[in-house]
């Protein structure tokens, strides 16, 4: 049975941020030692990543470390320890190059899908208009990519995933306002310098909340997990080099 509502946890394991889960499935992974009672998890009600012995949600299950005197856990110690899997702040670079990853390569297919069915489009049309007709087209594209499969090409390589704060996919209408909301408030639309200044306060938001304001206005949430520096490079170059390949052409 799916979780809905206040019935959705998520949990971190193996260095990534998983769910949702039903209370009871919650239970049974820590019965089984698949969680530990200092695995973090968290849901829409709760304010940051939690450890589950701290919760008191199975009253049921004897921790193996209510067994034994153990040397007091430096509770401190252990969050700075785990903080890189909660990403308290967030991780803006991550979310800035899976898009720009994911609008490249749309703006590439979709270039030269008009060039194939018309040319004379494509030499007649300005760079400006060609790249808001991207940026519009994208924005349908994503919303229905979001609908149906919680993460973009980008977000997949980068190891993130969008969801609802119930742990559900977004439907294509609240996909379509965040994508709107991202391409406006985040990207200033692409127009030069203002793009900066709304990358520049996008940036320190997500940095001191945790959550950028179209997650918080459009009840999502974004879920990571580590990603290898080789993908972060590949994600990063991909972009130049079609700039480049398009400058040589």
């Amino acid at each position: 049975m799916e979780p809905t509502g206040g019935n959705a946890w998520f949990y971190i394991r193996d260095h990534q941020q998983l769910g949702p889960v039903g209370l009871f499935e919650l239970e049974k992974l820590v019965e089984q030692g698949i969680l530990s009672e200092e695995t973090f998890i968290w849901k829409k009600e709760m304010n940051c990543w939690q450890m589950a012995k701290s919760l008191n949600l199975f009253p049921n299950i004897i921790f193996k470390s209510s067994l034994v005197e153990e040397i007091p856990i430096n509770t401190e110690r252990k969050w700075e320890e785990a903080k890189k899997d909660t990403y308290p702040n967030g991780r803006p670079w991550i979310r800035y190059l899976a898009r720009f990853f994911d609008l490249s390569l749309f703006s590439f297919f979709l270039i030269a899908l008009v060039s194939i069915f018309s040319p004379k489009f494509v030499v007649e049309s300005s760079a400006t208009f060609i790249f808001i007709l991207s940026l519009v087209l994208y924005i349908l594209v994503e919303s229905a990519i979001l609908s149906i499969f919680g993460n973009t090409l980008g977000k997949s390589i980068l190891n993130a995933r969008l969801r609802t704060k119930n742990g559900e996919l977004l439907s294509f209408l609240t996909a379509l306002k965040r994508s709107v909301f991202v391409t406006t408030a985040g990207m200033g639309f692409g127009i030069p310098f203002i793009n900066l200044i709304c990358f520049y306060f996008s940036f320190i938001d997500l940095k001191k909340n945790g959550k950028s304001t179209w997650d918080q206005k459009m009840g999502t949430v974004v879920l990571y997990g580590r990603v290898s520096s080789v993908r972060v490079l590949f994600v990063s170059l991909f972009p130049l080099a079609l700039l480049v390949s398009g400058l040589l052409i």
